[in-house]
């Protein structure tokens, strides 16, 4: 501590507006730098070490923090003292400080001291607060609106609605219905038109108001709402999606039909009392169904004109005295007469029974009949009546259409045993065993972590043996997923075995697997492109050599800290299988000072959140600097992805990671 000049200190962090403190573990003292005393409020004789003290000076989640963060680094073995933490000032004030520090080791590893800094975020933790009250009062205001309120993104996604809307959805909290589209829950016709719909309103920006809408469900009854849609716009004017205000009008509907059915069983009693034909000719000929009455016998007494062409006569008179069969099969006719018998018995209507009819002369057809008992004026039965509909279109479609889905059914099950063998072979081919590589007391050593997606997938990692002292290290992301890209990855791994003598040089690698890539392609007419990282670890000359193929650099740990790597343009050209005659260059850099390399595929970085953010490079480089055992390492880049997106074993996208350690 008495190598600390407080001056120059002083001002070394005066643009950072940082303060300095340095824990000694071993005598439990602590020094501050004048800046960090101005935080608290304290002279340096009375400043009390808050680290310690942390029960007295924090709240009890900032003390909690502090003492997870002290066990991390003491027993798990990081290297980053990392808190934000609420502590009391001299003056009783609170106040939010970012608290960053690095572990000093004894020979044996035991952390003797902490050094770090620390910044005063109060403002920020105040406007966040002030955010979150703020959010939280126009959700209070949301969800005390009896209506539906909610937020799309331009992808018809919500993110944002109330408490109504998520109950509709038959969910219990708002948080499950965000990232959600309608496709989650109407049926694909009223989904596609919705997105329809809104895609238009986000085009032209004309909003719909009132607009009422028949909601059709994949697993309850139709719903019928008023809606009101509306363009939604950033601070910026950009278009950031859409919201919608809804009211359920479904009783109302479903009253308005009531009293359809109502109107219409009145309707059919008032023709079933009317005793004058005349009148009821009227009303059966404007009926564009097939109308009819029949006495005790089962002849016709009564046809609209509809039924008369039906049968095949000009006027409906032609039909009268004469029965079925004069027109059907003996088959058929014998079944509506027994049907027709029942009626007249027991008085008992049969509604929409669908028959086929079987003609004398003719193709069959198929309708949709209601027949009912036909009463006097008295109530005495006197035969039966009828309306019937042509529904053969819709029977012959049906079947054609289960013949369909049974055929697409029985190929879906074959593609389906097809995917799930070529998924496991692509796993197969994964190197699971990667052997260390050693020279003059140096060692390397290789980890990966691969989470497939349940479909195929484009993403593989490959180490390549060149030598006891050399490896090269290889990770590469197929654009895509499904059968195109496994099958573009089994082409990759073929050339990768016939290049396999060029491997000891990057450049000449890349440029081979891009030449065959697009031979390939020429023969198979396949248009697709492939991201990679090459790299050659000589530990007999001390050197690493790397060439990018369009994707994302390595992430590095060097003795004075993590960065990514930015290669020079010769050695960072675009994407395998796009372009012919592009020469790869290489990289070629000493290993004094590298001490790990992590590489990994595209969809880590471009990990998005519900609210569309993706996980980022400064993500993965603040995991990374954390430290600890590389295997920890990877596997806390997967939680903290997972988190990020909210997704752990459904996530749908594949993860793919390859990091190897320099132990010298």
């Amino acid at each position: 501590m008495a190598s600390w000049n407080d001056d120059r200190l002083e001002l070394a962090l005066r643009a950072s507006k940082e303060g300095v403190w340095d824990w000694d573990l071993e005598s439990g003292s602590i020094y501050y730098s004048r800046r960090a005393l101005r935080f608290f409020g304290f002279r340096r004789e009375e400043a009390p070490n808050i680290f310690e003290e942390r029960e007295q000076y924090m709240d009890d989640e900032s003390a909690a923090a502090v003492e997870e963060a002290l066990n991390r680094v003491c027993r798990e073995g990081e290297d980053l003292f990392a808190v934000e933490s609420r502590v009391k000032t001299r003056d009783q004030q609170w106040k939010w400080f970012r608290v960053r520090g690095t572990p000093v080791r004894d020979n044996l590893g035991k952390v003797v001291r902490l050094v770090g800094s620390l910044i005063d975020i109060s403002k920020r933790m105040a406007a966040e607060a002030a955010l979150g009250e703020e959010r939280a009062l126009i959700q209070t205001l949301l969800d005390g609106i009896p209506m539906n309120v909610y937020f799309k993104d331009t992808d018809s996604r919500f993110v944002m609605a109330n408490r109504s809307t998520a109950l509709k959805m038959g969910l219990s909290s708002t948080e499950d219905l965000l990232g959600k589209t309608d496709s989650d829950f109407f049926s694909s016709e009223h989904a596609e038109h919705a997105r329809s719909l809104e895609k238009e309103i986000m085009k032209t920006g004309l909003g719909k108001t009132d607009v009422t809408e028949q909601e059709k469900w994949e697993d309850r009854d139709d719903t019928w709402v008023k809606t009101t849609k509306r363009i939604w716009k950033g601070p910026n004017g950009d278009i950031k999606g859409t919201f919608g205000v809804t009211s359920d009008i479904s009783d109302l509907m479903r009253a308005r039909a009531e009293q359809e059915s109502v109107a219409a069983e009145l309707h059919a009693t008032n023709l079933k009392i009317e005793e004058e034909r005349q009148r009821l000719r009227l009303v059966i000929d404007g009926v564009p169904m097939n109308v009819y009455f029949k006495n005790l016998d089962h002849q016709f007494v009564i046809v609209n004109q509809t039924m008369a062409q039906w049968v095949g006569c000009q006027n409906p008179e032609d039909l009268y005295e004469k029965s079925d069969q004069d027109f059907y099969s003996e088959e058929h006719w014998k079944d509506a007469e027994r049907v027709e018998k029942k009626i007249m018995q027991t008085g008992k209507p049969v509604v929409e029974l669908v028959e086929k009819e079987t003609w004398r002369g003719k193709e069959d057809t198929w309708v949709m009949t209601s027949k009912y008992p036909w009463r006097d004026s008295e109530g005495v039965v006197v035969g039966t009546f009828g309306v019937s509909s042509d529904v053969s279109d819709l029977v012959l479609a049906h079947r054609e259409m289960e013949e369909q889905a049974t055929k697409l059914n029985q190929q879906n099950l074959e593609m389906a045993d097809e995917l799930a063998l070529a998924r496991e072979v692509h796993m197969a081919l994964l190197p699971e065993v990667i052997p260390q590589f050693s020279s003059e007391g140096k060692t390397l050593s290789f980890e990966k972590l691969y989470r497939p997606a349940p479909d195929l997938t484009g993403d593989f990692y490959e180490v390549i043996p060149l030598g006891s002292d050399r490896a090269g290290f290889l990770i590469c992301d197929v654009a895509g997923q499904g059968v195109r890209s496994a099958l573009i990855v089994s082409m990759l791994r073929g050339l990768i075995e016939q290049g396999l003598e060029l491997a000891s040089s990057p450049g000449k690698f890349l440029t081979g697997l891009n030449d065959g890539l697009l031979h390939l392609f020429e023969k198979s007419d396949l248009e697709i492109v492939a991201t990679a990282v090459y790299g050659v670890v000589d530990l007999a000359r001390d050197e690493i050599h790397l060439s990018v193929a369009g994707h994302p650099n390595p992430v590095a740990v060097f003795e004075d800290g993590v960065r990514q790597l930015v290669p020079p343009e010769e050695a960072n050209q675009g994407p395998l299988g796009k372009e012919a005659n592009v020469t790869y260059g290489c990289v070629s850099a000493p290993l004094k000072g590298l001490r790990r390399m992590f590489c990994f595929s595209e969809g880590l970085r471009l990990a998005e959140n519900s609210l569309g953010e993706t996980y980022g490079i400064s993500r993965i480089i603040g995991i990374v600097e954390r430290g600890g055992p590389m295997r920890n390492v990877l596997e806390r880049l997967q939680t903290s992805v997972s988190d990020f997106t909210s997704m752990e074993e459904n996530d749908p996208s594949s993860l793919c990671l390859l990091s190897w350690e320099l132990d010298q």
